[in-house]
């Protein structure tokens, strides 16, 4: 993808010329250096994604020898959720590599409603971060965390934790109501969803209606400088602003070039601190000569929303967090309820290539699992086992190929192909083509 520029100075230097911070959207960390991106972030759908690609399969088998070797005797369940939350960390670990900045790693999107579940997962991926070597420190990484209820109630609780606070990146942003709530908890990031808002609100415009369900009588497509979606960046930034909150803005999902020259135009102080871009949109920029911003733009906005800091209506009371968030959900259906619709949806998506890839490691430890009980019955007791002797050295390294055909919590896999670095003796191999019959899958042993 790396081309010369074509112009002395492009859009990507004018974004990056306004304030605002560039940082990548993907796991496929390869492509991503060219850019030079300050920060990064990743999401279930693109890692999954990624490690089906040759080029980062690595990641996939060392996450699934990490959750045998560091969880020998424990249950399928327990040793897939450590391999999960290793691959994650591996590939933010590879990503830091790359950029100076901070890399956002989810945790399980379909955690987005269950409080404890957020924190176990948020602190489980810290420790990951913390037993690398060399450790990654706190100030490196943001814990993604839904911006639900429960999660930004969680996300509060993971901030203020008193010695070591775990910073986070509320996502799925749709509304004021979220981002004045997760400001008014304390969460270090925001990302709004710039495309997907504009979605909404074109689909509401088509059926006649307007930003809270009412008869509308605009009804054409509204132009980039009515653009719903950079509108509520602008609307959030106004809003931080009088609180003073320290809480950035990181505006996600844009769908164009022309979406992005417009906050460039505007710059941070009338929009996002940072913009998260996948590499085509940065090649995009790239590629497009750059204007240089109007200082005086941000200065002549007037948001819709210019209240005084006192009429900001609290979502989230920190001192005295309500446990159930009713004022919360009361005022996202106040809002026009795209909260409501936009956040389910979004989680659905990332959940199925979350469950897409926690099919492929159960599978693949499963294997392993099956391959290790026939290996040690083949042994008999009282001889080294094979955990002991992968952890001595003592077994031969081989590849083995799965191409798996098998239903799992009802997705179907049909040649789905996984490339597994296995330390497996003669035995061993043969359990594993034996597993594979068993499981209904051809296994290739080299």
């Amino acid at each position: 993808m790396a081309t010369d520029p074509e112009f002395e100075f492009t859009a990507l230097d004018a974004i990056r010329q306004s304030g605002i911070v560039i940082a990548s959207d993907g796991a496929e960390y390869l492509k991503i250096k060219e850019f030079n991106p300050i920060d990064a972030t990743s999401n279930p759908s693109l890692v999954s994604h990624a490690l089906s690609k040759p080029e980062y399969a690595h990641i996939f088998t060392d996450a699934v020898h990490y959750a045998c070797s560091t969880l020998p005797t424990a249950s399928l369940n327990e040793q897939t959720d450590l391999a999960m939350d290793k691959l994650l960390v591996q590939v933010g670990a590879e990503i830091l590599n790359i950029i100076p900045g901070r890399v956002s790693v989810s945790v399980d999107p379909r955690l987005g409603y269950d409080y404890h579940a957020i924190l176990t997962k948020a602190k489980s991926l810290t420790s990951l971060f913390n037993s690398l070597s060399p450790p990654i420190p706190p100030s490196r990484f943001l814990i993604k965390i839904p911006a639900t209820y429960p999660g930004i109630l969680a996300a509060h609780t993971l901030e203020s934790l008193p010695s070591s606070p775990i910073h986070t990146n509320l996502t799925l942003v749709f509304g004021q109501v979220q981002a004045v709530a997760c400001a008014q908890a304390g969460v270090s990031v925001v990302s709004p969803f710039v495309g997907r808002v504009k979605d909404w609100c074109d689909a509401r415009a088509r059926l006649g209606l307007d930003d809270v369900g009412h008869i509308s009588d605009e009804r054409k497509k509204p132009a980039i400088e009515t653009h719903p979606g950079l509108n509520l960046l602008r609307d959030i930034r106004n809003a931080y602003t009088q609180l003073g909150t320290k809480t950035q803005i990181m505006a996600a999902g844009f769908r164009s070039v022309d979406e992005l020259v417009e906050v460039g135009r505007h710059g941070s102080k009338g929009g996002p601190d940072l913009v998260t871009l996948p590499p085509e949109l940065l090649d995009g920029l790239r590629r497009r000569e750059g204007v240089r911003a109007d200082s005086t733009l941000s200065d002549s906005i007037s948001p819709p929303w210019a209240l005084p800091t006192s009429t900001i209506p609290v979502y989230f009371n920190p001192t005295s967090p309500d446990p159930d968030g009713t004022l919360f959900e009361n005022a996202l259906k106040e809002e026009g309820g795209i909260a409501l619709d936009k956040v389910p949806e979004g989680l659905e998506k990332f959940s199925r290539d979350a469950r897409k890839l926690e099919g492929r490691v159960r599978c693949a430890l499963e294997v392993l699992r099956e391959a290790e009980a026939r290996g040690k019955s083949q042994m008999g007791v009282g001889q080294t086992s094979t955990s002991d002797a992968c952890e001595n050295g003592q077994l031969d390294r081989t590849t083995t190929t799965l191409v798996a055909k098998k239903g799992l919590e009802g997705i179907e896999w049909v040649e789905q192909t996984s490339s597994l670095n296995l330390n497996l003796c003669a035995g061993v191999q043969e359990g594993v083509i034996a597993v594979g019959q068993c499981l209904g899958q051809s296994v290739k042993v080299i």
